[in-house]
């Protein structure tokens, strides 16, 4: 396969593109917040991400061990919750106490 056209294959199946629209004045705002952290504005935005997975892994007392196996959780507790797994499978709960029986039961099954 050629060089360029590998890369681009592997890129498709490893990213996704998301277009972001922010008001006048706000890129230049989060690309110094991005630089001041050493980081670029792609890697600053997921780590922002990131940080708020850990806030609902934090507050659905999810065990450090279990947080590894997944991708991330979305949803609330009105319509329920997804709890998304690194290797894709993804599992609707109800509450936040059926997030973690699921959790803790799938990371069981799989000998995590």
């Amino acid at each position: 396969m050629e060089k360029n056209k590998y890369k681009q294959q592997f890129y498709d199946d490893h990213y996704e593109r998301i277009h972001l629209a922010v008001p006048k004045g706000m890129k230049d705002i989060i690309k110094t917040l991005a630089s001041e952290k050493g980081m670029s504005i792609n890697a600053y935005l997921q780590d922002l991400v990131r940080k708020d997975q850990e806030g609902m892994f934090d507050t659905m007392q999810i065990a450090d061990r279990n947080r590894e196996q997944i991708s991330g959780i979305k949803g609330n507790m009105h319509d329920g919750y997804d709890v998304i797994f690194k290797n894709g499978h993804t599992i609707h709960c109800r509450t936040k106490k059926d997030v973690r029986k699921v959790i803790i039961s799938y990371c069981a099954e799989k000998g995590v």
